[in-house]
């Protein structure tokens, strides 16, 4: 069926919660925890670990139980989808709102309780949604437009969030170098979140739910060897394996990357909050960017070759402030145009990693299909939990690195930049150039086997058309 844009408007929708945790992650909650409440950074890094464990289990089973869930009125996602908003909004809030005076280890186990509900709650939205999106279309073309939508409002609402917060919320004060270091801001920020995380996705649900007449059905409820028997399959088939090995090189930089953003471009770039501010919104310019941009390379060049080339781009262009830095050929920070030129290497960085994930998603959808034309079943859900599952394991694994990383080069917590010798800040530089470059560039290798194209998906197409 086609989709209109209304539709992909309100679906789309959302996923701004998931932005919303991601710069959540990105810019504060390392941060707070280890800057702010003097948490060790491998305590940090070990609790987002920890959580990703219990993602390797509810994933899945929340992706079979969207799969076979039965709801004359609500259909298989949405009962789901729905059930995420009020907890992962109350988890946000509370993750922010450890009790004072506890214990280093027991800061470690708030962070690693609230840090499990949050990605659980999560699960609970993101991979019914996940689902939905391929499932409101079959055309080849139109499930990049679908998926390019959910990324733009994962990309372009959190930006304005964050601007929001630094300006009205994180102000600094007397004696402090930026309002980050504001212990008292932080939960306001994080109230703020939830009720935004909670409002869109009940907004995306309703908005939806006339799609649900529509959308495949499942052909009968599997057993559970059934199932296994489905799921060796699946990892058996070089589309599914390329696609999941390729997603999870680019999230473990994205994760070491993410974590370490605030370190970043306070101590590396020395940017104010304004500055942090303006780089963020770089994410949200490429996410409305990628929109267009996605399809078109689609088209184009066929999607394999569409996802080699915007990672390629956004590999050089993301480590590019930093190894010109070390080339000694960027602004200095002492420089006006410091600002604008990281700006612009990011939004074109940020545009096609947005373009390669859009796409990479639309690949996935496709596989579904090539799943279902083989074992006569459809499991978006199962498909789109590894996805999801390949996406938080390996950010939460990135974070961990970054932990790691960051006792390696020595860089210590509770420390304005003054205090901090020189040479542990340009370590920095190593991580967020060269190392995060060959990571991205290494994801290439994985993505080249991925079997399906154009032609190939409508051969795919005939088949299950005349098996209906």
């Amino acid at each position: 069926m086609s989709v209109n844009n209304k539709t992909k408007f309100f679906y789309g929708l959302g996923f701004i919660s998931v932005g919303i945790k991601d710069v959540l992650y990105s810019i504060f909650v390392f941060f707070y925890f280890s800057q702010i409440l003097g948490l060790d950074p491998i305590y940090t890094g070990s609790a987002t670990l920890i959580a990703i464990m219990f993602d390797a289990i509810s994933d899945p089973i929340i992706g079979t139980i969207s799969d076979n869930f039965k709801s004359t009125k609500w259909g298989r996602r949405h009962p789901i989808m729905l059930m995420s908003a009020f907890p992962l909004g109350i988890s946000t809030f509370l993750l922010f709102l450890p009790p004072s005076g506890i214990s280093e280890f027991n800061l470690f186990l708030w962070m690693t309780i609230f840090s499990i509900l949050i990605r659980l709650f999560l699960t609970l939205f993101l991979v019914p949604g996940m689902s939905l999106g391929a499932e409101l279309s079959s055309d080849y073309d139109e499930r990049t437009v679908i998926t390019s939508f959910r990324i733009m409002f994962t990309t372009l609402v959190s930006p304005f969030v964050c601007l929001f917060g630094l300006i009205f919320i994180f102000v600094p004060k007397e004696g402090m170098s930026t309002g980050l270091l504001n212990i008292e801001a932080y939960p306001k920020f994080a109230l703020l979140c939830a009720i935004l995380m909670v409002c869109t996705i009940i907004i995306s649900v309703y908005g939806t739910k006339h799609t649900i007449p529509s959308l495949p059905k499942m052909n009968k409820k599997e057993s559970v060897g059934s199932l296994l028997k489905n799921i060796l399959v699946a990892v058996k088939m070089k589309s599914f394996n390329s696609i999941v090995l390729f997603t999870m090189m680019i999230y473990i930089a994205f994760g070491i990357g993410n974590s370490l953003t605030t370190y970043f471009l306070s101590y590396f770039f020395e940017l104010d909050q304004t500055g942090i501010a303006a780089i963020i919104f770089s994410g949200g310019i490429a996410g409305v960017l990628s929109l267009f941009i996605a399809p078109r390379l689609g088209e184009l060049y066929d999607k394999k070759k569409a996802v080699i080339i915007s990672t390629a781009l956004f590999g050089f262009f993301m480590s590019s402030p930093y190894n010109l830095r070390l080339l000694e050929l960027f602004p200095s920070n002492e420089s006006p145009y410091l600002l604008i030129s990281y700006l612009i290497l990011s939004t074109i960085g940020f545009t096609f990693l947005w373009t390669a994930m859009s796409l990479a998603n639309s690949m996935m959808a496709d596989v579904v299909d090539e799943y279902e034309s083989i074992t006569k079943q459809r499991h978006e859900g199962l498909f789109f939990s590894t996805m999801s599952f390949a996406y938080k394991l390996t950010v939460g694994v990135g974070y961990f690195f970054a932990g790691i990383l960051l006792k390696i080069i020595a860089f210590p917590t509770q420390s304005d930049i003054s205090e901090i010798p020189p040479e542990t800040i340009s370590k920095l530089g190593l991580i967020g150039g060269p190392m995060l470059m060959v990571i991205y560039l290494t994801s290439i290798f994985f993505i080249i086997k991925y079997p399906i194209t154009k032609v190939r998906y409508n051969e795919i197409r005939e088949k299950l058309n005349q098996s209906n």
